[in-house]
């Protein structure tokens, strides 16, 4: 603490399941790193997969595909939106191709024209 510099963690799923609750995974996060090994963090912050490439292909592999985006669809929020990473980002391949998002970067949909 007081350094100035910040520290954000990301859980990310380890399955066909959804993050628990932010706000709750955040203070158990917190109390648990603080008293375990005295680390402090600025803010935790929980994703939900996308079920393309890598990832939906081992959901496939465990007949798990169909029942995760069921849950997805389920558990669709609209107001998550706001906070798509995608909005403000860019990802630059390595010959040059821009992508308005990481998931089109996996699936190959570079951003037409543009190139760095």
């Amino acid at each position: 603490e007081g350094s100035g510099l910040t520290l954000d963690l990301v859980y990310n799923p380890g399955g066909a399941f959804l993050p628990p609750d932010q706000a709750t995974l955040q203070a158990a996060y917190r109390s648990e790193l603080l008293e375990a090994f005295g680390i402090e963090f600025s803010n935790l912050f929980t994703i939900t997969n996308m079920p393309i490439k890598r990832y939906a292909d081992y959901l496939s592999r465990r007949s798990e595909l169909e029942s995760y985006m069921q849950l997805l669809v389920e558990n669709f929020n609209p107001t998550a939106v706001a906070g798509v990473m995608c909005k403000e980002l860019v990802s630059v391949q390595y010959d040059g191709r821009i992508y308005d998002c990481d998931f089109n970067q996996q699936l190959d949909m570079p951003m037409p024209g543009k190139k760095f």
